[in-house]
């Protein structure tokens, strides 16, 4: 059988060469005698720490260690590196770490050389949790259930630990109801919040505030705390509003209920304002009552105040009709206020 040429000739060439095998990393000549890595634990945001690693020669050899990286924080004095380590010497070596400007869980480490080409470079590492500079000792609290004659009052703590003296500021609108006071504390200050329930509107029985404070550590500008409350009257109304949305509904019914469960009587009922009424009130005792409101026209608002034997002062229940003519369509654009220029004389 005749081959062509062309493929006689390829058959005759010697084989490719095997790749070459990467250099393995040359053995190590040293042992490290202190638990690695080195846990520095909680750290405080200027606490300077010490990071101690026992080095001990496996050569038989002198060579000389020679520092090629540190990271951010690390400082080492070289001159405990200026002697050769001797064959089966052990020598501690010591780096600061400084974290400034670190802030959460931080790793770093020392990464160092030596003068003999046979050895690789080494790595000593470190980790920490560098604890903020400004702690809150909650970012949520609540006041719980708050009775209508009480002011109760809680404080949000600040603290700096390091640095300047700590400095806040309400980054945020404080709704009437609620007083707010910074006052200076040990190593930082407190936000003292008050409530006032007899500031409420009628029919807020419940609310959620969120608080914006700015503060001058550069990397904790701004915190959010949270603060709930819950109005606690002995009785409650459901709903805490009567809310008429449709022309055909003129009659709604608002359920009172005893928070502690014991029968209550309603001395009288009155509306202020025009458009509802209420059609009779229950003259007994019970721990649930049920009053009828009827709306007699189209005023939009009117409060309702109904007087129980065992409230100091009486139940204020907001009363409403929402007249679908008087809505906004679904979609539309309300018309640009009109605002006139003044007039020049």
């Amino acid at each position: 059988m005749l081959f062509p040429p062309a493929l006689l000739l390829l058959t005759q060439l010697p084989a490719a060469p095997a790749p070459a095998k990467p250099d393995p990393v040359p053995p190590a000549r040293i042992e490290l005698t202190t638990p690695f890595p080195v846990h520095l634990g909680s750290v405080g945001p200027r606490e300077i720490r010490e990071a101690a690693y026992g080095i001990k020669s496996l050569h038989d050899r002198p060579f000389h260690l020679r520092v090629l990286d540190l990271s951010l924080g690390l400082s080492l004095d070289e001159a405990q590196l200026a002697a050769p380590l001797q064959p089966g010497e052990v020598r501690l070596v010591k780096v600061k770490v400084d974290p400034t400007g670190l802030v959460g869980p931080v790793k770093g480490a020392v990464r160092l050389g030596t003068d003999d080409p046979g050895q690789p470079n080494y790595i000593l590492r470190y980790d920490m949790m560098v604890r903020p500079e400004v702690t809150v000792d909650a970012e949520r609290k609540s006041f719980g259930d708050v009775a209508p004659h009480e002011s109760p009052e809680l404080d949000f703590r600040f603290r700096r630990e390091g640095g300047d003296p700590l400095k806040l500021v309400l980054a945020s609108e404080v709704p009437d109801y609620l007083d707010a006071e910074l006052l200076p504390g040990d190593s930082g200050e407190d936000l003292r919040l008050t409530l006032r329930p007899r500031r409420l509107k009628p029919g807020v029985t419940a609310g959620l505030e969120v608080l914006k404070v700015a503060t001058n550590a550069p990397k904790q500008p701004l915190f959010t705390l949270y603060l709930d409350w819950r109005i606690a009257l002995p009785v409650v109304p459901e709903p805490s509003r009567v809310v008429f949305t449709e022309p055909k509904t003129t009659l709604l019914a608002l359920e009172l209920k005893a928070r502690d469960g014991k029968p209550f009587r309603i001395l009288k009922t009155e509306v202020q304002g025009r458009g509802f009424q209420v059609l009779d009130a229950p003259e007994g005792e019970a721990a649930r009552q049920v009053l009828r409101i009827r709306r007699t026209g189209i005023t939009p608002e009117a409060l309702l105040l109904v007087h129980c034997a065992n409230l100091d002062e009486p139940l204020r229940v907001p009363l409403f009709y929402l007249d679908p003519k008087a809505r906004p369509a679904k979609g539309s654009v309300p018309p640009p206020q009109v605002v006139e220029e003044p007039r020049h004389h």
